[in-house]
């Protein structure tokens, strides 16, 4: 056996999975120019400007934050730890900056 083809064997078996990470790059990517668009149009707000604007309202340190429409409105939702270790949700208006729901994890 020549020593290339376990190589491209192993290539082979490996690209399928490596394809659904393409996809949500692809999904991410178009995401992304769908909230630029919004910004450019005056739609929402920046992430940034969010942040600025509600920093004071959220207690803790920021973990991760995702944008939806929830009937039909945009938010992004914000995750947060808190000092004593405890896992909260805010839900901002995209639009507006104003919290909406904060949800506590046990």
């Amino acid at each position: 056996m020549k020593p290339y083809v376990p190589l491209l064997l192993l290539l082979a078996a490996l690209t399928p999975a490596l394809v659904p990470a393409y996809a949500d790059n692809d999904d991410d990517h178009r995401e992304r120019i769908r909230l630029d668009a919004a910004v450019e149009r005056g739609e929402i707000l920046q992430l940034s400007e969010i942040l600025e604007r509600v920093r004071p309202d959220i207690e803790g340190k920021v973990l991760e934050i995702e944008f939806e429409y929830s009937k039909g409105s945009p938010i992004y939702e914000i995750y947060v730890l808190n000092d004593d270790g405890r896992r909260r949700e805010y839900k901002i208006d995209a639009r507006t900056a104003r919290v909406l729901s904060l949800e506590e994890d046990d």
